[in-house]
């Protein structure tokens, strides 16, 4: 029986001296669609009997068609996986960016949590306000005032977050928000993602707040 000849390699010149050369568009679109002829031939000879193929077959009919849907299946599971890489790439890239600003986040919690109890702890040896110093509140401010009272400590309220609660809007509540803080009611802080100025109640403030609800009784 005769040996089965492979199909022509197109990456090579020459058989015998095996140098490299570079294959033409042809050569290179034939080479699976030869490989699969020689796999019938050597390894279905029914199939390959039933289809009349050969190795006078390599660059054929039959070869142009074979290579036609293994390029095909090729190109699309080229397709399929930039596609894949493509969406693991924003996957990841979003899962990043949440993590850095859930990291973020806690960071400036941390901060803020602890610049609250340092003065927190300074607050204790500050004089207690003298009321009488302090010049009337509208009613705007107080109510201000009454949401920052419901602060849980190590949190701050935003002006936008102020602005929410009073459904009002952001340049409304900026100005009795920096009333506030100009009579030591409040002190100013950061919240957020986006350093956006917050504000807590001050020992001050508090006491206002106190004496005030003392006065309504």
């Amino acid at each position: 029986m005769d040996e089965l000849p492979t199909p022509p390699n197109p990456f090579v010149a020459d058989a015998a001296s095996a140098s490299f050369a570079l294959p033409s568009p042809l050569e290179l679109y034939f080479w699976p669609g030869d490989w699969i002829v020689y796999v019938a031939v050597r390894y279905a000879p029914p199939l390959a009997d039933g289809l009349g193929l050969a190795p006078e077959d390599y660059g054929g009919t039959f070869a142009g068609f074979a290579s036609l849907a293994v390029w095909l299946l090729a190109i699309l599971a080229a397709i399929i996986g930039y596609a894949a890489v493509r969406d693991f790439d924003r996957a990841a890239t979003r899962g990043i960016a949440d993590f850095y600003a859930e990291v973020r986040r806690h960071v400036r919690m941390a901060i803020t949590f602890a610049t609250y109890q340092r003065r927190r702890r300074a607050e204790r040896k500050e004089p207690a306000m003298d009321l009488q110093e302090v010049p009337g509140l509208s009613r705007d401010e107080l109510r201000v005032l009454d949401l920052h009272a419901n602060v849980e400590p190590g949190y701050a309220l935003a002006v936008s977050d102020v602005a929410e609660k009073l459904k009002a809007r952001g340049y409304e509540v900026r100005g009795a928000l920096e009333r506030l803080r100009s009579l030591e009611l409040l002190r100013s802080t950061v919240s957020g993602l986006y350093d956006e100025t917050a504000y807590t109640l001050t020992p001050a403030g508090r006491a206002l707040l106190r004496a005030h609800r003392v006065r309504r009784a």
